[in-house]
């Protein structure tokens, strides 16, 4: 019971011993280079065309407990709000070294000593508003026997956002968040917001949560018997008959739809074609399927066919040539 207790007051004695080490060398001053990202808000009627990066690297300087802590907390930037500021003709706004470091968020007794680029010459243009489609950043992958049916929904589909007609006249879709969700069995349902890539150079005034569904189903694969083949561009003095006349058909997708899939929607077809059908024994028909369904293989998978042009009944060629006359 004694050594045990020697080993815990060893322990202990230790543990403070490190915690008193690096409190007294955190608090020592040092100095970091970090990126900071940078937030800005327009001047009024107006929205940032150009002339500004993601990013500014930064040499700041103080205790290095308040650096580590910055470093992990992320709560540090540089915010340039320009409300006020009255623009030159050509809609230029300049930002010396001065009042870029002035304008850093820091912890306290944080400081800047160096900013790099040391300016900034920002471009503005009239605020416009825009309605602009929104792209699905929902990175879904399903598990092994299971597929993703149709497109991602997203609601709502559209927003409005306002930006200098230069940065709009680009922009054709704005995306969300980035989320990955991997082995999905069901479907996956996210709120998602707008990605940040953007947020200096458009705004959305009451920016909505965007509700983002993926349908996940298991694999399933259906015959669809007796599909009519049709046949497209013959010329009217011929006549086709394929032999068979239907096919059976093997798709798969997703279980529930397939499931509902209704014959009427699967369709087999060949588009005549004079030199493959002058000298082909056998034509393989193409086969149009709902999205979202995979066509896998037909019984038969070819076709022998008949072509032969149209026998005409000698009154009927009479009438045909001299329909004028029997009409009297």
């Amino acid at each position: 019971m004694t050594l045990f207790r020697g080993i815990l007051i060893f322990l202990g004695a230790l543990i403070f011993s490190v915690l008193l080490w690096a409190y007294v060398r955190l608090s020592s001053a040092y100095e970091a280079d970090v990126d900071l990202p940078i937030k800005l808000t327009a001047p009024k009627g107006f929205a940032l065309a150009s002339g500004l990066p993601e990013r500014l690297h930064t040499r700041v300087r103080g205790a290095g407990w308040q650096i580590m802590l910055m470093n992990f907390s992320k709560n540090a930037n540089f915010h340039f709000d320009l409300t006020q500021r009255a623009l030159s003709p050509e809609a230029i706004v300049t930002l010396h070294s001065d009042e870029i470091s002035n304008d850093a968020v820091l912890p306290s007794e944080l400081r800047v000593l160096k900013v790099d680029p040391d300016s900034l010459q920002l471009q503005f243009g009239k605020a416009i508003e825009k309605r602009i489609a929104i792209e699905s950043r929902l990175e879904v992958s399903p598990a092994r026997g299971y597929m993703i049916a149709g497109e991602a929904h997203v609601n709502p589909h559209f927003i409005t956002v306002a930006g200098a007609e230069s940065v709009l006249d680009s922009l054709t879709e704005i995306p969300t968040q980035a989320i990955a969700v991997a082995d999905a069995r069901e479907d996956v349902d996210r709120s998602m917001s707008i990605g940040d890539s953007l947020e200096n150079f458009i705004t959305i005034k009451n920016a909505p949560k965007i509700a983002v569904h993926v349908d996940v189903q298991a694999i399933g694969e259906r015959k669809i018997m007796a599909v009519p083949v049709t046949i497209e561009a013959l010329p009217p003095q011929y006549d086709l008959i394929f032999i068979p006349g239907v096919v059976n058909i093997t798709l798969r997708g997703g279980v529930d739809d397939i499931g509902k899939l209704s014959q009427s929607a699967v369709h087999a077809r060949v588009v005549y074609d004079p030199i493959v059908f002058d000298t082909a024994r056998f034509i393989v028909p193409k086969f149009d399927v709902p999205k979202g369904m995979a066509f896998l293989f037909s019984e038969p998978s070819n076709l022998r066919f008949i072509l032969r042009r149209k026998t005409i009944v000698p009154s009927q060629h009479k009438e045909a040539k001299g329909g004028g006359h029997a009409a009297k």
